[in-house]
């Protein structure tokens, strides 16, 4: 199989490490992404990086390496970003896996459709210079499930992440439904926030398909072997 790994927002392609090893492991070819804006050292001003240039990355990268058959898997803020690739790339995109992920509602941005106070994120996006800031360490240590190694790997590698990204509305070029995919995440994930309704909704479409896994919100860096497992098992889903 071919996995394209995306992060989610203030990470980097080095959040999946873990998975990406045990996957290679197993004999599968692998891609980690690090997203605009959110690499070390980058360069240019990263208010100009919108939703749409994450979106048109990982279509680009896709399209250079001429990938086909990809297993497209997307963390947390990346769900709008797989979602709306996938619908894009059908040709490209295989499966879609969407890992303690937000997903993608057509005219929705992601502080809308999370249930995040969108108010208070837009103020602090617009005191940190138009990038939306990281989780603080006291923030993260009071996630479940992480290490204090962990815990300390997320405070000193997250960089504050392009604002406008995450206000901007998602444009959907077809239904969720239509696509193959694997939601992955603790239980209840999403069940407070806008997309609950989706979720359910889904659960009744036969190609999609529903794992739970009790690693927080970041299951590659607290449960990477789980994690991995569940990722392969997608070879025996039904693909559209």
């Amino acid at each position: 199989m071919i996995y394209v790994l995306v992060p989610g927002a203030w990470a980097g392609s080095w959040a999946w490490d873990d998975v990406a090893d045990r996957l290679r492991e197993s004999g599968h070819t692998v891609h980690q992404l690090t997203l605009p804006g959110l690499g070390d050292g980058e360069g240019g001003d990263k208010r100009a990086i919108r939703l749409s240039t994450h979106v048109g990355a990982v279509m680009d990268y896709l399209a250079s390496r001429a990938l086909q058959d990809v297993v497209l898997v997307g963390h947390s803020y990346s769900g709008l970003v797989v979602g709306q690739v996938a619908v894009k790339c059908p040709q490209r995109v295989r499966h879609g896996v969407f890992v303690e992920a937000f997903l993608p509602v057509h005219g929705a941005s992601l502080l809308e459709v999370s249930g995040l106070d969108v108010a208070y994120e837009k103020q602090a996006i617009s005191e940190n210079g138009g990038l939306w800031p990281a989780p603080t360490l006291e923030e993260l240590r009071h996630q479940p499930h992480l290490t204090e190694e962990q815990v300390n790997l997320l405070a000193s590698k997250q960089q504050s992440h392009p604002g406008s990204t995450v206000t901007d509305p998602a444009e959907m070029a077809a239904p969720l439904s239509e696509l193959s995919a694997t939601f992955v995440s603790s239980r209840g994930w999403l069940s407070t926030s806008g997309e609950a309704d989706l979720v359910e909704a889904l659960r009744g479409n036969d190609s999609w398909h529903f794992k739970e896994i009790e690693g927080g919100h970041w299951p590659m860096l607290s449960r990477p072997d789980a994690l991995s497992v569940l990722l392969q098992d997608v070879q025996d889903v039904r693909v559209l």
